[in-house]
């Protein structure tokens, strides 16, 4: 996936966690408010995972340590018309 938009669905994910958790303190426990805004608290933390998960599994693996290629007696910057030197 593109990382441009990764670091922007971050971005929205973290402005949604953090607004809900600053104003939770704010709000009565009892009234429909605080239960808005947990759920926004928790929908913000669950799209920050995702977001993560999704730039995890998108980055770019390690190279491998053994080699694709076994086939023997191929070199790779010669054309094949030209006979092998050396060997």
């Amino acid at each position: 996936m593109d990382p441009i938009a990764l670091q922007a669905a971050f971005r929205v994910a973290v402005l949604i966690l953090v607004a809900a958790l600053v104003m939770l303190p704010f709000q009565q426990a009892n009234s429909a408010e605080f239960v808005v805004t947990v759920l926004a608290a928790v929908v913000g933390l669950i799209f920050v995972g995702l977001v993560a998960l999704l730039a995890r599994l998108s980055s770019s693996r390690p190279p491998n340590p053994t080699p694709v290629d076994t086939a023997s007696g191929i070199d790779s910057n010669t054309r094949n018309e030209e006979p092998r030197r050396g060997k």
